[in-house]
């Protein structure tokens, strides 16, 4: 087996005629121009990319990015996803795009692709969908975690089912908006600063007793105008590796592998040298090169209008869909957005008190005031009408173009639950008599340790105020 770090959160496998691709954005940037892979991947490597297999874990565009997978269409490759209560993987992929193998796999239930090749794909996270898949051939091990914060006794099947773990792969940063984009936030003053991720990863890399331990899925750089800001938060991989080489005192290792590294049981480790200190020069150089992609993006700005229909329209099937059995949201707040091509700002309500939407025209920032509003979003026009026109909300947050303004006392806890009731609603969990299906129940069953790894989250860290760190081991 020999297996490729591509990019961001990507894996290329390769053992016999299996050639097994996982999240891949490789081409391009993602979420509107915000994120860009960092390093880029070399054309040489997109160029030997033939997959016959393609997993994807879950629906951010950082791992499941329609370009890089439209680029594979003619391979026609086997779709492989996570079975999960939500339907709209395989119902965007049946609608998006030309493939026609699609196969879901069951949580913890082990696959054979080919002779000596197992996969096992273990989803976490009862309502948003997540997943991580663990790779065997012969003695070889991968667990690639990605983005999945598996721990407690659903980390606990993974190991007790994989015993000997040779290469663990997960992320080191986070995707979500908070506390990042609100505005006024000192960064240092929360709890989720550049190191606490650090800790996170390393602490689940002891959990799993791997040999190896690889930062991943966090390498990537922003170079929207609106989001450029965010790069001095970026999680330097090279940081990652001198903090686990000075806490950790076992046999582990922590090995950096940029785009384009690779290892196989013949050869061992080939790595890319890659110099992440200088990462504020290859900002300006990556500007320079994607000039004219700004450029474009910029004139489509300028030109679009506010599509009141389709905000309206999307509010009012979301709020039908979360008021049974009772509203799940009593609070009203709003988008700020400008339209350029008339030059003006529009309040858009959104009142879950009423159920009911408004946009508003404004003549300065200083009207948000008068509203009785919680918290308001300033955000692109073109995301926005995207998020409406295309239920794209569930991928909108990662992508940081927003900036959240608090107009109330405890309005960021009202901010932390709009997103996950509109993450619950874009993942087919509401209205909430779609998870009562004999699929779920089954689901449910096979799942069953995340009910009680719930439980374990809410007293360790929500009562207890204990570190996330510590749910997977002390460092």
């Amino acid at each position: 087996m020999k297996f490729t770090v591509v990019s961001h959160a990507c894996l290329y496998i390769e053992h016999k005629d299996i050639k097994l691709l996982i999240d891949p954005w490789i081409y391009g940037s993602c979420y509107w121009r915000s994120w860009w892979n960092y390093p880029a991947v070399p054309e040489e490597l997109k160029q030997k990319i033939e997959p016959t297999h393609i997993y994807i874990t879950h629906l951010h565009w950082d791992h499941f990015h329609g370009p890089s997978l439209r680029k594979f269409e003619e391979n026609n490759p086997i779709i492989l996803l996570p079975k999960h209560f939500n339907k709209r993987m395989k119902s965007d992929i049946l609608s998006d795009f030309k493939f026609s193998r699609i196969f879901e796999l069951e949580h913890g239930k082990k696959y054979n692709l080919e002779t000596n090749l197992e996969i096992t794909s273990y989803q976490f996270n009862p309502i948003i969908i997540d997943s991580c898949l663990v790779i065997k051939s012969g003695e070889t091990t991968l667990l690639n975690a990605n983005d999945s914060k598996t721990f407690g006794i659903s980390l606990k099947q993974i190991t007790n089912n994989h015993p000997q773990i040779d290469f663990v792969f997960r992320s080191h940063s986070s995707a979500t908006p908070l506390p990042q984009c609100i505005k006024g936030i000192n960064i240092e003053k929360t709890d989720r600063k550049p190191s606490d991720y650090v800790n996170d990863f390393i602490a689940f890399a002891k959990a799993t007793n791997a040999k190896f331990a690889v930062p991943f899925a966090s390498s990537h750089i922003y170079l929207h105008e609106m989001t450029r800001k965010f790069n001095q938060y970026y999680s330097d991989p090279s940081l990652v590796k001198k903090i686990f080489d000075s806490k950790v005192k076992t046999d582990q290792k922590c090995v950096l592998m940029p785009s384009n590294s690779s290892w196989s049981e013949e050869n061992g480790f080939k790595l890319r040298e890659h110099d992440f200190s200088k990462i504020s020069d290859d900002v300006i150089d990556y500007l320079h090169l994607h000039q004219s992609k700004f450029s474009k993006q910029k004139k489509l700005e300028n030109i679009q209008k506010l599509n009141i229909k389709a905000f309206n329209k999307y509010y009012l099937k979301f709020f039908k869909a979360i008021r049974f059995p009772i509203n799940l949201m009593n609070f009203r707040f709003a988008f700020l957005i400008n339209e350029k091509k008339n030059n003006l700002d529009y309040l858009c309500i959104v009142d879950g008190l009423t159920s009911s939407t408004k946009v508003l025209l404004v003549n300065s920032n200083n009207d948000i005031y008068n509203y009785n509003l919680k918290f308001v979003i300033r955000t692109p026009i073109y995301v926005f009408n995207d998020c409406n026109v295309k239920k794209m909300y569930n991928t909108y947050t990662p992508s940081k173009l927003l900036e959240i303004t608090l107009l109330q006392k405890n309005a960021a806890k009202h901010v932390k639950k709009f997103l996950s009731i509109i993450d619950f609603y874009e993942n087919d969990c509401l209205p909430i008599y779609r998870l009562f299906s004999f699929r779920n129940f089954i689901i449910i069953l096979r799942r069953w340790r995340e009910i009680i790894d719930t439980f374990i989250y809410i007293f360790e860290i929500k009562i207890r105020k204990k570190k996330i760190y510590q749910l997977y081991s002390e460092i």
